[in-house]
């Protein structure tokens, strides 16, 4: 059985290993190979252990799949992406948990949970080598309305944004299961 849960300080471990793994198996070729072989596990867990001490992100969703913390989700609700109340920073899933509708559960929560707070909008940033990614945004009926470069751990990769502006429409398109 899974569940959608909120995310606290004592999940940073778990989260780290999540974010971790899916970047390992989907973003090779996209980020350094030296950054997803030898930092990116150290890296990550301090990321989270701070991210979720501070309250980095209003919203942290996780994805539980028999007690285990299988994904996350993570949204901002900073300026930097003009237009947009809120920006999805991290949707990741252990690589083994994907195509089982976990993604969609945890865009589903995050959404319901910033519409209550009277948001109208949402965005993310995605490599366009992850094709797959896309896809699945493209499918929720989400549209790309800028294009960028994303610099980290030392790559260079073009990426775009892809937003909603009808928040209910993302959540039906999430559907129930």
């Amino acid at each position: 059985m899974n569940e959608i849960i909120d995310a606290c300080p004592d999940d940073a471990v778990a989260v780290a290993k999540v974010h971790a793994a899916s970047w390992k198996a989907t973003y090779r070729g996209i980020l350094p190979d030296r950054y997803l072989d030898t930092e990116v596990d150290i890296e990550r867990a301090d990321y989270w252990r701070s991210a979720l001490n501070s309250r980095r992100y209003p919203v942290v969703k996780l994805a539980v799949l028999s007690g285990e913390v299988v994904g996350l989700i993570a949204l901002r609700d900073d300026p930097d992406d003009e237009g947009y109340d809120f920006t999805i920073e991290h949707l990741h899933l252990l690589p083994g948990c994907k195509g089982q509708g976990l993604g969609r559960d945890l865009v589903k929560a995050a959404t319901e949970k910033i519409l209550a707070r009277g948001a109208a909008s949402l965005c993310l940033w995605v490599f366009e080598d992850n094709v797959a990614a896309i896809g699945f945004y493209e499918r929720l009926g989400g549209v790309t309305d800028a294009h960028g470069t994303d610099k980290f751990a030392g790559g260079d990769a073009p990426d775009r944004r892809i937003g909603w502006r009808d928040l209910d429409g993302l959540i039906t398109r999430c559907g129930s299961r």
